[in-house]
């Protein structure tokens, strides 16, 4: 006798239900199931014809299958299939980091002994003010403020993100980029007046997030204004002495870099700023809990369908 279907479930283990649904199965089911808990990575790259002319049975009978483990059809199992074996790689990348010694001390490389003594000491200059700028960065951040503000954007009703300029504008793109896959409804805008307009249509519930190296576009002070006067919570990553920094509800203080960077180098702010956005996505993360979770889940497996299950593979970064 057929097993009764199991209720779909989103982002349900396929390879645990059909485990424990093997002793009820038909013999027909029973051979499907031996095939995916064999070679799972191989069937998601599978057709219903080739599945059924492998187990001689007609595809019908592959497509009952389907909906007697839960789902909605033959694609719907492959794709709920392949998330679960990438979260299943991205928690053997994570154990394999865990368990991995530290690396030797770095020692010069002879093949490079020919650069000359200034290249190097420029290399040893602009990675040691980066690290600077990250430390400072770590260690004036304030916890309660960066908890307060992933808690306003994982129940904001919608987000608006505000970059100006070459920098910043990038960066408010790269924030857009952590909280969309965790199912947080934001938008990105580094036009002036698309800024404004966006900012006199947020209400209650909303949140603005600002990104400026000094905090003093005028641009974004003005959008701040309407965003508050129609009480969305504003959130900048900025100066907290600059006007930006002051005005909003929570400012995640990033400053710049007081000495050591020169003329032809880039500000190594941008790293800080980068450090405090994932910071802030981590935390979004665990203040959504298992939506985030889920959707993370989503996220890889639609990477994971386009060329399959990679060690170490990112979620789209």
């Amino acid at each position: 006798m057929s097993s009764q279907p199991a209720a779909p479930t989103d982002g349900g283990d396929i390879l645990p239900r059909l485990e424990s649904m093997m002793e009820a199965m038909t013999r027909s089911d029973l051979k499907i199931a031996k095939l995916i808990l064999k070679s799972p990575n191989e069937f998601v790259r599978s057709s219903v014809r080739s599945v059924a002319t492998d187990l001689g049975l007609s595809e019908p009978t592959v497509l009952r299958f389907c909906r007697t483990v839960g789902c909605e059809g033959f694609k719907d199992l492959k794709f709920r299939l392949i998330q679960e074996l990438a979260l299943a790689q991205a928690m053997t990348d994570q154990r394999e980091r865990a368990t991995r010694p530290a690396p030797a001390p770095r020692r010069p490389d002879p093949a490079a002994r020919n650069l000359a003594a200034g290249d190097e000491a420029v290399g040893d200059r602009v990675f040691d003010t980066i690290i600077e700028a990250l430390s400072r960065t770590r260690d004036t951040l304030v916890e309660k403020d960066l908890e307060a503000a992933a808690a306003a954007v994982a129940r904001a009703g919608r987000v608006v993100i505000y970059g100006i300029g070459g920098s910043s504008a990038a960066l408010a793109t790269e924030i857009h980029n952590r909280l969309f896959r965790l199912d947080v409804p934001a938008m990105v805008f580094t036009d002036g007046y698309a800024q404004r307009m966006s900012a006199a249509i947020l209400s209650e519930g909303d949140v603005a997030l600002f990104l400026s190296s000094t905090g003093r576009p005028r641009e974004l002070q003005e959008s701040m204004e309407l965003a508050k006067y129609y009480k969305a919570v504003c959130i900048a990553i900025t100066d907290g002495e600059s006007p930006l920094g002051r005005d909003a509800d929570i400012c995640l203080h990033v400053g710049l870099a007081a000495s050591g960077v020169e003329e032809f180098q880039p500000n190594p702010m941008r790293f800080a700023q980068l450090f405090v956005i994932d910071r802030l996505a981590y935390a979004v993360a665990v203040a959504l809990g298992d939506r985030a979770h889920q959707m993370l889940r989503r996220a890889r497996g639609s990477v994971a369908w386009l060329h399959g299950i990679a060690p170490r593979q990112p979620i789209g970064d």
